[in-house]
């Protein structure tokens, strides 16, 4: 396995593949309703504070995701210790995916009934930062993981299921 990509790495090439191409889809939303027709016009208060109490209130609440992790079970054999690992993590990073997509979600349907950009673009100025900041598997994301699946004092062997480049 080791050298061959195994089936370990997958799900973080997966991850970063779902969270670079989040980005890009909300770019090219947010030029194809341009395109389109759609502008930055005046909208009800309603429609543009939905996405900004979420993307305010997902401020805090997906750096929170993966605190509850469990740590690694004291005397796990490594492939399991990593099998929990990556499955961990996989965890952690889908909810903070959809989590981060939430403003954009609520801001295109905002922009869709009131047929302004404004909700919109408020919804993505939160959710692809979001995305970038706390779903890309960087080393730093991965190693807040690994830290609380290390908490109990067994090694989580994440670093060495992720292979050389996580």
């Amino acid at each position: 396995m080791a050298g061959s990509g195994g089936p370990a790495g997958d799900p973080v090439r997966a991850l970063r593949l779902a969270a670079l191409a989040e980005v890009a889809i909300w770019t090219a939303l947010l030029v194809g309703l341009a395109v389109a027709g759609m502008r930055f016009t005046r909208t009800e208060t309603l429609w543009v504070a939905l996405p900004l109490i979420l993307g305010v209130a997902n401020l805090v609440l997906i750096p929170s995701v993966g605190s509850t992790v469990r740590p690694v079970p004291v005397g796990a054999s490594p492939a399991v210790a990593r099998r929990i690992a990556v499955g961990a993590l996989r965890t952690v990073l889908l909810l903070r995916l959809a989590l981060a997509a939430a403003p954009g979600v609520f801001g295109l349907v905002a922009a869709s009934i009131t047929a302004s950009l404004v909700p919109y673009a408020i919804g993505i100025a939160f959710a692809i930062p979001l995305t970038l900041l706390y779903v890309y598997p960087s080393a730093r994301v991965v190693d807040g993981v690994r830290t609380r699946l290390e908490a109990g004092g067994a090694p989580s062997h994440l670093r060495e299921a992720l292979g050389p480049r996580r």
